[in-house]
Order: structure tokens, then sequence, then C-alpha cells
């Protein structure tokens, strides 16, 4: 016989049950925060139409996994989950009350190169805010943010900000206006280089020295942020679209009002779409790095509806997160809580069974039927191993007296009882609250 060898394609994974609970679990803290503060939730289709995609990415867009299907269609497997929910507004207008408040927590794909938390298969979890311009909404959208990420037990971290708008500034500034996209690719790894990495980078894409001096000198302002925002404001004072950009950083630093957002100018966010204030949630400690971006993208609905719906939001590294929850041992093992097991001497009393584990389940006890027909010890056995605290077996004489036999795995008492009986021990036990009926 032949066999298959098994096996994952390389940026993609299988999640054991310990491993689903624990992203069960993050991902309940994310869905809590968003509806505190009224995101509603969507899911979009794992293909979208590739021109649907295409132009939102930059140079990004070689990772978009995109191929014809049976039809002829070009498609693609979608890249990140804010421009589907563009898509989605333009594409159902009518069903949408403007400010439209939406996350959604899905899986997307990118043909990118695989390391250590990145993958070509990963989940995000976004939140957007649709139909306003106010930067109220991008400053509650930061506080959000840091509500999660300290719900999820970080402490040192930081949300950096920049505007795409000084970006551009900064573009007239130094004469180099037509090379404003590949400024902000080169500015969105600043970090990652060191400084004659970043001026390399710059005279690659056509910068003479005097215009890579103005750029880094605007890019290295010092101080902290008021600091920073007087010195930008003292530069820049003949770009209006500067100015404009640092009156919203402003007005977002005193609404958070919260020391973790900090103005870092070297903050611009690779994507095209982005129109405004961009931040990013960094973790501090151990070189991690950013887990979260976010902006203002104004125009992107548009290019779909033929109108500016303006909107902000954006997406929080979810597998980055919990990697590093990991490392940190800051997650619980988790497993499927099974309550009680029932079984039954031989198989000619299985529809008892059967009936039993129902009545137990209708108690809002969480049962598992055991199926085979062993000897006792081994079920017993597979109880212990499985971390199964009660077991329940039925045999001719329990079921004669119109009771059970129940065995506490733990002390390895048992007791011929009533149902309700072994219900009451259960529950006292396990503190186990009674199902809600929803008849009374």
């Amino acid at each position: 016989m032949n066999t298959i060898s098994p096996r994952t394609l390389k940026g993609f994974r299988d999640f054991l049950s310990v491993e689903v609970w624990q992203r069960k679990k993050i991902m309940q803290v994310f869905i809590d925060t968003f509806e505190k503060y009224g995101f509603e939730p969507l899911e979009t289709p794992v293909l979208e139409y590739f021109d649907i995609l295409m132009g939102k990415y930059g140079d990004q867009e070689k990772l978009v996994y995109n191929f014809e299907d049976f039809g002829g269609r070009k498609v693609a497997m979608k890249y990140d989950l804010t421009v589907p929910a563009s898509r989605v507004l333009a594409q159902y207008p009518d069903k949408f009350i403007l400010p439209w408040k939406r996350y959604q927590i899905q899986t997307v794909w990118r043909a990118d190169n695989t390391q250590k938390g990145r993958f070509r298969e990963f989940v995000q979890c976004d939140a957007d805010v649709f139909g306003t311009i106010s930067m109220t909404s991008d400053a509650e959208f930061i506080s959000m943010g840091i509500e999660i990420l300290n719900n999820l037990g970080f402490v040192d971290f930081q949300v950096r900000i920049s505007n795409r708008k000084l970006l551009n500034a900064f573009a007239k500034y130094i004469n180099a206006e037509d090379k404003f996209m590949p400024i902000v690719f080169v500015v969105d790894d600043w970090a990652k280089r060191d400084e004659a990495g970043n001026k390399n980078e710059l005279s690659r894409i056509g910068l003479n020295e005097e215009q890579i001096n103005k750029l880094e000198s605007i890019l290295n302002t010092p101080g902290n942020n008021s600091n920073k925002l007087a010195s930008l404001r003292n530069d820049l004072s003949g770009i209006a679209e500067a100015i404009e950009g640092l009156d919203e950083i402003e007005k977002i630093i005193k609404l958070v009002n919260d020391d973790k957002l900090v103005f870092d100018l070297t903050i611009a966010r690779g994507l095209s779409y982005y129109t405004g204030p961009v931040w990013e949630w960094v973790i501090n400690e151990g070189g991690v790095g950013s887990v979260g971006g976010c902006g203002r993208y104004d125009n992107l609905v548009g290019a779909y509806l033929g109108r500016n719906i303006p909107a902000t939001g954006g997406s929080f590294g979810f597998e980055r997160i919990l990697e590093v929850m990991k490392e940190r041992k800051m997650l619980v093992e988790e497993k499927t809580r099974i309550d009680v097991m029932v079984t039954v001497f031989d198989q000619s009393m299985t529809l008892r069974g059967i009936d039993l584990a129902v009545q137990f389940r209708k108690k809002g006890l969480n049962c598992f039927l055991y199926p085979e027909d062993k000897q006792m010890p081994k079920k017993l056995s597979y109880a212990d191993k499985k971390n199964i605290r009660f077991v329940v077996i039925l045999g001719e004489n329990e079921i004669a007296e119109n009771k059970l036999m129940l065995k506490d795995m733990t002390t390895g008492e048992q007791n011929m009882l009533t149902f309700d009986e072994a219900i009451n021990k259960i529950s006292e036990i396990l503190i186990i609250k009674p199902p809600i009926n929803k008849g009374d």
C-alpha cells in the first residue's frame, strides 16, 4: 500500500486543541473590547475579484495570492480586512448608518517570506470607523487598543503615532514630491536599519546628499511630544499640509491623554491608502516590535463608490501577540471541559446511556458518552488520562433500581445515587451553574 507523507505547506499551520483554546481566549478579549466600544461584527469571503484588491497595497501587492478560477475570472485571496470592508460599504450603502463602526476577526493570506511570528496564513483583528472626519474617532481607537493590550496583560508598550500629511510635507520640504511613496517605504523600515543603511536606501531611490541630510534632520527631531510639535511647526511653517498634520497629531495626543502615546516621525505605514494619522502598537521588551498598525484612510471607499467616505482604524497582529504571550508564559493551558463521562457495562444498555447523557447536558454539564464496548478498567483509564473528574457507570443493578453509580476519579469514592443526587454532587464540587431556561 502506497502511503502519503502527512505534511503542511510552508507558512501554514495546524492548531491542536490546547492552541485552539488559547486562540479563542485571546480573540474573546478583542471581541469583548470591540463591542464595548460599539463596534459591530463583519465577515467577508476568502476570495475577492483581483481588481478589487489591486492598487491598495503599494509594493506589497506582489504578496497577494491570485489566480484564475474555473470560470476564467481573475481572483485573489484577501490580503487584509480593510479593503474588503471598504468594498462592502460601497456595495451595500443603504445597509449602513454612518458613522459605522465595524470589527472583523478573520484569516488573511500573504505570499510572504516565513520567519518567526510571520506566516502565509494568519488571523487579523481589525476594527474601523467609517463616515467621520473627527479625530475623536482616531483617539478613541487608540484608547481602545491600549485597553486591549492592558487586558491581555501587557505593561511595557507604546503607541507610536505620526501623520502621512507630514510625510507629504517632508517630501515637499526636500523638493522630492515625485518620490513620495518610495520615501514612505524607506521610512517605514527606518528603525530596522542603522544610519548608513538608511542613507544607502534614500540614495538608492534617487535622493541626493542635501535631500538626505534634510530628511534625516527632520526625522531625528529631538524631544518629547510637545517639543517635537513646536520644533516642526517652526521648521515647516510654510507648508500648510504640515501644519494640518501637526494639528491632528496634537489633538489626538490631548484626547488620548496617556503617556503610552508617543509622537514618532519614523512611523509611516507602508500601505498606499493611508491619508492622515498613522500609528503602531509596539511592545518595548524583548525586541518584539510592532504588534498592530492603524491609521486614517479617507479615500479608500471612494475608489469603489465614486465619493469619499472618511475612515480610520486598522489591524492588530493577532499571531504576533499570541507568540509573544506564549514566550512570556502569559497563557494558561486550557482544554475542553468534560464534567462527566457516561459508560455502560455492555452495548445492550447503550440507549439508556444516551438518554442519561442527554439529561446531564440539559442540566448544563459537559458530558462525554464512552462509545466503545471495552472492559471497565480501560474505560476508567481513559477518563483518568482525559482528566474527567466524574464517571457514571450504568449496569443492570443500577437500571433495576433506577439509579446510577457515580465514581469520583480524584478521591476514588463511588456511590449509588439517583440522577438528582448525582447532579447535586457534581455541581457542588465543580461549581456548575444551571442552564438558563429561556421558557421561564
